[in-house]
């Protein structure tokens, strides 16, 4: 009966499985990956393509894809969540000024999100709840554009 393999095997950042399985996806594996996966599976038979990775690597051919990477579903999700957000956080910082202005609670006045007029306070409270890669500004101009 074949054993069934544990999680480590499945996910470790050692595994042939995980490296097989992110190749596909795409993911061109580091040489310092490489040769932790290798020198921790050099007791059993490799893979012939993993022989393949590894001469490719050596070779200098194995190259990432030019640009930026495409970003992951979760980031648009988070992005998308921000985006809905931010009119919200707007409104109120507006409503808040016209009313008692934005001097605010003595636990925000010093903290670097309560700072300049609302749409900019409005970005930096998404951004950082959401965005925390992404500069309020950055996350101005992708919503302005």
């Amino acid at each position: 009966m074949p054993k069934l393999p544990s999680l480590y095997d499945l996910y470790g950042p050692t595994s042939l499985l995980n490296l097989e399985r992110s190749i596909a996806e795409g993911k061109i594996p580091t040489a310092s990956e490489l040769a932790a996966i290798l020198e921790a599976n050099s007791e059993k038979p490799l893979p012939p393509w993993f022989i393949a990775t590894v001469v490719k690597s050596l070779r200098g051919e194995l190259k990432k894809r030019p640009g930026r990477p495409k970003a992951s579903p979760l980031a648009d999700i988070r992005f998308a969540i921000a985006e809905a957000r931010y009119p919200l956080y707007l409104a109120w910082l507006q409503k808040r000024q016209s009313t008692s202005g934005l001097d605010g609670w003595s636990a925000v006045r010093g903290k670097d999100w309560w700072d300049g007029p609302p749409h900019e306070r409005a970005a930096r409270i998404v951004t950082k709840q959401w965005l925390k890669h992404v500069s309020w500004k950055a996350f101005l101009n992708r919503v302005s554009s």
